[in-house]
């Protein structure tokens, strides 16, 4: 257990230092300056993969910018796009895959989670759209079987597979550092390189990635109850005004419940309210609840059950609740037969989002007119063992927490969630963990390759009122294991001004690429702890922004 005394500031500034010197590493005397062009990469690629164009670019630093793709076959053929970054000088030895939110779809330049390209830091840098060009939106899985498997697997291993060794030929080492890192739908690429392909990388980065109790598509399937509750009865759509209205009362109830009165609710499973006492004693009110917005509010929280009230997944967490909007989108009526796929994400906040996803699932299970919201039946138990034999035909299955074959290799791991995704819930996550540990042996066992961090105050992937900086420093932690064999401990995280961007440009401060809004509130220090410990305050009046105040004990 890790205390810090006031004497410890200055430490922890170094810290923070180091933390910024690990994500750099030392700068290697390799370069590949004067290789940059589509013969020489072509001739150092796999037999699949074709390179359209090998460009010297100047920004953000002097790197060859490689465009191409893989193949593949059987079934297929399929055409899985990818990029590769490759900086002149300053290579660190390490090798960055970008995971990528929702379907992927496009080639990425930027990571996603943490923000920012990673060059700046010296990083080869690759990414791709797994194989397909949608938005949002998995009907592809049941129509185009070559880009269901490039999806789910198979486009994130040869396109990893390729770009490794071009890496390797360019710099002329055999040994690099290989990292994994991503949220949501890159959390879930993350799992599908630990289920099928656990010897791409060596660290392995992965937030929220959607899984339900069963460590299915549960997710999913709670986005299409939530679209339904939305229509259940008139004026049951709940407005972000009036989830911001009972967030700051639920958060006002349930703050101190962890001994620290700082607009945290920690853990949202000790967060107990009645949703009865907000509801407007006539008509309606900004600072009140009509009664359909209270019993979709109760709805939410109380999950998808089927039909005899098992639960499906838990409702979402009762923290932050302003964030749900995200996912609950603009008032009906809605247009529910909208292409995502031609729309900008702008455009997408008008809408369902939440709904058109996992109806977007459905309609790859049960046929492109399918609209969930009408047709299917929480009740009938006959839809929910259509909805998983559907996953299993297609091969969108269920994820074993038996990652054996990544811990035998010498692979490490670090999973983490918003302690308030709305998305993607936090003890799910810690489920699968624990039900990993059960599968490699135990505690001991576990520990000895994997983490699991809860992040106090986040939404999906960050926003929220939490760190802005946790998956930057948990990065951090990472290839510190993976390299220097120091297991993670606690980390210290920031929000506002005190958040440190691992990836930030170094002369303006700006981190490219962003997708996830960042954090709200005044700056302050975050304790991030290794599960099952938890941050607990000293009570030092008015400490609660600063991390020494805060340490890790068990979870009651």
């Amino acid at each position: 257990m890790m205390r810090f005394s006031r004497r410890d500031a200055v430490a922890f500034k170094c810290l923070i230092a180091a933390g910024a010197s690990l994500l750099a590493g030392p700068a290697l005397t390799q370069t590949g300056a004067g290789q940059c062009s589509v013969a020489t990469i072509q001739a150092m690629t796999t037999p699949d993969a074709t390179i359209t164009s090998a460009v010297p670019t100047a920004a953000p630093v002097p790197h060859c910018r490689v465009d191409g793709y893989v193949t593949t076959t059987n079934p297929g053929p399929n055409r899985v796009n990818f990029r590769l970054q490759l900086p002149d000088t300053g290579w660190n030895g390490r090798y960055y895959f970008i995971g990528m939110g929702a379907t992927a779809g496009f080639v990425p330049t930027d990571s996603q989670v943490p923000a920012g390209n990673p060059l700046i830091k010296g990083f080869a840098v690759a990414g791709t759209d797994t194989g397909q060009q949608n938005r949002a939106n998995w009907r592809f899985i049941g129509e185009n079987p070559a880009q269901a498997i490039d999806y789910i697997h198979r486009g994130g291993h040869v396109t990893a597979a390729a770009t490794q060794q071009i890496t390797r030929k360019y710099y002329g080492r055999e040994k690099i550092w290989r990292y994994h890192s991503g949220c949501s739908g890159g959390g879930r690429m993350g799992m599908e390189a630990l289920a099928h392909h656990p010897g791409d990388y060596d660290g392995i980065l992965l937030g929220a990635p959607g899984i339900g109790p069963t460590f299915g598509s549960e997710t999913m399937l709670a986005f299409i109850y939530m679209g339904q509750q939305m229509l259940r009865e008139p004026g049951a759509w709940v407005s972000p005004a009036k989830l911001g209205m009972l967030d700051k009362k639920v958060t006002a109830i349930c703050d101190g419940l962890d001994g620290a009165e700082d607009g945290i609710i920690a853990d949202n499973k000790a967060c107990k309210v009645d949703m009865k006492q907000f509801e407007c004693k006539a008509g309606d009110g900004a600072d009140c609840l009509t009664a359909p917005e209270r019993r979709t509010v109760e709805a939410l929280l109380r999950g998808p059950r089927g039909p005899n009230g098992q639960q499906i997944k838990d409702g979402l967490p009762i923290s932050n609740i302003s964030v749900w909007s995200g996912f609950i989108g603009g008032p009906p009526p809605w247009d529910l037969n909208v292409d995502t796929n031609k729309m900008t994400f702008d455009q997408m906040k008008a809408l369902p989002i939440g709904y058109l996803m996992g109806n977007s699932l459905a309609q790859a299970y049960f046929g492109k007119d399918y609209q969930a919201i009408k047709q299917f039946d929480f009740n009938k138990q006959s839809d929910l063992d259509a909805w998983w034999a559907a996953g299993d035909r297609l091969g969108y299955t269920r994820y074993s927490p038996d990652i054996s074959a990544f811990q035998k290799q010498g692979g490490k791991i670090i999973f983490w969630n918003g302690e308030s995704d709305p998305c993607c819930l936090v003890q799910d996550l810690r489920s699968y963990y624990n039900a990993v540990g059960k599968a490699v042996g135990g505690p001991s066992m576990l520990d000895a390759f994997a983490r699991f961090y809860q992040v106090p105050g986040m939404a999906h992937c960050g926003s929220g009122t939490g760190p802005q900086d946790a998956p930057d420093a948990m990065l951090a932690s990472l290839i510190d294991w993976v390299e220097n064999k120091k297991a993670p401990a606690s980390i210290v995280t920031h929000r506002g001004d005190r958040a440190k961007m691992a990836f930030a440009d170094p002369k303006t401060g700006t981190v490219s690429g962003v997708i996830v809004p960042p954090s709200t509130g005044t700056p302050r220090d975050f304790l991030l702890c290794p599960d099952p410990t938890v941050a607990t305050f000293n009570g030092k009046p008015g400490g609660e922004s600063e991390s020494e105040n805060w340490t890790c004990k068990p979870r009651k």
